[in-house]
């Protein structure tokens, strides 16, 4: 289900499922569905939909399993909503934590930004995303060990090995090393600023949401 990799993974899902204590969904299976009156975990063995009511974020997934308020795993996923589209063939989204893990090849787009890799990790709290291992775009015209993106402030930083390419301005940089990119709205769409001295607050955030990563993948 790799069309245009619809996950919002984004704020809005994670913040919208955990700020109300209690997340209100409401759930449309395609098929075959099973409850475990123990856990309360629900499976849709056939697939469907999951929508958040008070953000009015929407997952669809050919596989989901959820315990509401605490988890839902889905594979085969789309999310969409206000932050951007995302597809993945796996999907966890942490509702307690509010955070979102997608793996296995993950692509993920918002205006200005259309960039695929390996996992994509997401913290609504921190409105940081990472997309990690093979990363690749097209909007802008780049690859990366690593591209972290912050939702509302506009910067990216591309995390070495990094090619990055804007008309004639072609930049490359070794492993480690951070390029960042400022955006900025004009009539003509979303353009970048790009420069090798990263703001001190965003590297730190970046370091922040990294170790939250790194510590989500050792559990």
């Amino acid at each position: 289900m790799r069309s245009v990799l619809a996950a919002l993974l984004l704020a809005a899902v994670a913040a919208g499922w955990t700020q109300s204590g209690i997340a209100e969904l409401e759930v449309t299976a395609y098929g075959r569905q099973s409850i475990d009156l123990a856990t309360g975990r629900t499976v849709l063995e056939d697939g469907g939909e999951l929508i958040e009511r008070r953000s009015g974020v929407r997952l669809v997934a050919a596989w989901i399993a959820y315990a509401e308020g605490i988890e839902v795993v889905a594979r085969d996923v789309a999310i969409s909503g206000d932050v951007g589209l995302v597809e993945a063939p796996l999907a966890v989204i942490d509702l307690v934590a509010s955070r979102l893990t997608a793996s296995g090849g993950v692509a993920w787009r918002r205006e200005g930004l259309q960039v695929t890799g390996e996992t994509l990790w997401f913290d609504a709290d921190a409105g940081v995303v990472g997309l990690l291992g093979g990363v690749e775009a097209v909007e802008p015209v780049a690859s990366a060990a690593e591209v972290w993106i912050e939702l509302d402030g506009g910067r990216v930083l591309l995390v070495g090995p990094y090619a990055y390419t804007d008309g004639p301005l072609a930049l490359r940089g070794g492993d480690g090393a951070g390029l960042q990119l400022e955006a900025s709205a004009t009539e003509h769409g979303v353009t970048y600023d790009a420069s090798t001295a990263v703001d001190a607050e965003w590297s730190a955030a970046v370091a922040a949401a990294r170790s939250a990563w790194e510590a989500t993948s050792e559990e």
